[in-house]
């Protein structure tokens, strides 16, 4: 399945941005080089929220677990084109089937494990599997008999892990400790490259989560960014505590893995007494990690001293706003922090120490690639382009002083949203092709080379590095009976980066409590990451001329709110 068009796919492919390889193919010829050297290490807590043995796999070893993998799959009647949802943590079994899917040309639409019946039914409607593959359990949850419930009998789901008793289920382990590997092609086909490869669900404006097809070929462009920015090395040992659902981890950890040839060791769900072990048990040498983290490891200097970390050389951080204090603070201690501001549509926006030596400029501005006459190191510098325009009138931004909208093109940039129209492609793309990130920067004043955040034009909340979606939640709180509207928002925290509260304003007569919401909520089997942590009671929402909620009038609001 193709999704940008032959003339753009003729273009990026001339200028050397798109090739013929896929993430199997990369694969293929790391696992040839490296043999039998280390390549995926399971988390430490593996049997607290599985139920089994953690595992160490080396290249020879999970290179004959994809090819069982993908002869399951295609035994199971599973054929190029056909899309499939995993619902997994970071685990080994979770790389081979991205990988063995990879070989066999089949879409991957993997899905947080915090998702739960609301989510899952959305994705599972909009993309319509031919198969789920699923942890049998997620700590209390069962994750693979739940999907069971959702999908069509006829429809096979994969159970990862100890067996949970259902009916209906497909235990995967069982059927790998038999398989054999099936002599399946793997000679590149012409365009198989640009054939879509995921599909991953990011939180938009308008309510419900949204799928965001990729391609092969846009996720290997977009994976220099950070290799780049990072000054990755072969053979690095990288550490992933970010899911297995995203660009951090898709291209930032898996694909960064197979570009390094190293060992990628796998961490889920985040704890950070275990990633700390894990960062002196495996030798880390790249990692990723949310600004809050960082930032409270480096005040408690006593608990940092007690860790080993002379192997660790850099980490690369975002989904919030980075501080002079951690960026100078690691950089003491030997570790280079790079600023990353990246999205699943393809934004690629990252800061290392080759584009900015200095603290106090890496933590906050980001380059202008493309930008004529700016001299980046960074090859995004050569394929990608951004501009700020006017959010009031449109126009380009060009001078510092004005906060404008981040919009995006390139090699990089995903070609629309799962299952838009035309009207909904022209409100995400303008008329040069030119993503809407709904980000807002503006043109730094002593150095126009660079672009500050200032914040988002878009109505998303990130909690813990996880975007959600505040009108997908307003949505369902205007089927509350005591309510007369509600607004969802989010508030800055030191750990989480947002909190999630809400405003509400009840019916005449009624009043309403924090825990009648979140039960509403929980009513439509809403993911707990997306449940509001407080309540604010005001007499009316605050609106524009438009009429659209002001949500940066009820953090105002919310910061007079006594604590």
């Amino acid at each position: 399945m193709k999704l940008a068009s032959d003339e753009k796919i003729a273009a990026y492919t001339k200028a050397g941005w798109w090739g013929r390889k896929t993430y199997y193919d990369v694969f293929r010829d790391a696992a040839a080089a490296c043999g039998d050297a280390l390549a995926v290490v399971d988390p430490i807590d593996r049997p607290d929220f599985l139920g089994d043995a953690p595992r160490r796999t080396r290249w020879t070893e999970i290179s004959d677990e994809v090819e069982r993998t993908a002869a399951i799959i295609h035994k199971a009647g599973l054929r190029k084109d056909d899309i499939v949802v995993m619902q997994m943590p970071n685990i080994v079994e979770a790389v081979a089937i991205y990988l063995a899917c990879a070989k066999l040309g089949i879409i991957v639409s993997p899905v947080p494990v915090q998702y739960s019946g609301f989510e899952l039914r959305h994705v599972i409607g909009a993309v319509s599997p031919k198969a789920v593959f699923a942890a049998a359990r997620f700590k209390d949850r069962t994750l693979a008999a739940d999907l069971r419930k959702l999908v069509d009998p006829a429809i096979p789901v994969f159970s990862i892990g100890p067996s949970v008793a259902a009916d209906g289920l497909i235990d995967l382990t069982a059927e790998l400790a038999s398989a054999e590997a099936a002599s399946t092609e793997t000679t590149p086909r012409e365009g198989e490259a640009d054939d879509c490869f995921t599909i991953a669900w990011t939180s938009g404006t308008t309510g419900m989560p949204k799928g965001v097809p990729r391609s092969h070929n846009h996720w290997l462009a977009i994976v220099p960014a950070s290799y780049a920015a990072m000054e990755l090395q072969a053979g690095e040992v990288l550490l992933n505590p970010f899911p297995l659902t995203n660009t951090a981890s898709i291209a930032g950890m898996l694909g960064n893995w197979l570009y390094s040839r190293g060992t990628l060791v796998l961490h889920h769900p985040f704890d950070v007494q275990l990633f700390m072990r894990q960062l002196v048990e495996e030798k880390v040498t790249a990692t990723i990690a949310p600004p809050a983290v960082l930032t409270m490891l480096l005040k408690q200097e006593e608990v940092l001293d007690q860790f080993d970390l002379s192997n660790l050389r850099v980490v690369g951080s975002g989904s919030a706003p980075l501080s002079e204090f951690m960026v100078a603070g690691w950089k003491a201690r030997g570790v280079e922090i790079v600023n990353i501001f990246g999205s699943n549509e393809g934004v690629s926006l990252a800061t290392g120490p080759l584009e900015a030596p200095e603290p106090a400029i890496r933590a906050t501005r980001f380059p202008r690639f493309g930008l004529e006459g700016a001299d980046f190191s960074n090859p995004m510098h050569e394929c990608v382009h951004v501009k700020l325009v006017s959010i009031e009138t449109g126009k380009m931004i060009e001078a510092p002083g004005e906060e404008g909208e981040l919009l995006i093109k390139g090699p990089v940039v995903f070609e629309g949203y799962w299952g838009s129209s035309d009207s909904e492609q022209a409100d995400v793309f303008d008329a040069e092709d030119y993503f809407r990130s709904g980000d807002l920067f503006e043109i730094d004043g002593e150095d126009p080379r660079f672009i500050v955040f200032k914040g988002r034009a878009k109505d998303i909340i990130i909690r813990g590095g996880v975007n959600i979606s505040a009108a997908e939640l307003d949505t369902l709180l205007d089927g509350h009976p005591k309510l007369a509207e509600a607004a969802v928002f989010g508030v800055p925290d030191d750990v989480m980066g947002e909190r999630i509260w809400v405003a509400a304003v009840t019916e005449p007569g009624e009043t309403i409590t924090l825990d009648e919401i979140t039960r509403h909520l929980m009513s439509h089997e809403v993911a707990k990451y997306k449940l509001p942590e407080r309540l604010v009671p005001v007499d009316a929402l605050p609106r524009n001329p438009m009429n659209k909620v002001l949500r940066w009038k009820l953090k105002e609001m919310a910061e007079a709110e006594p604590a």
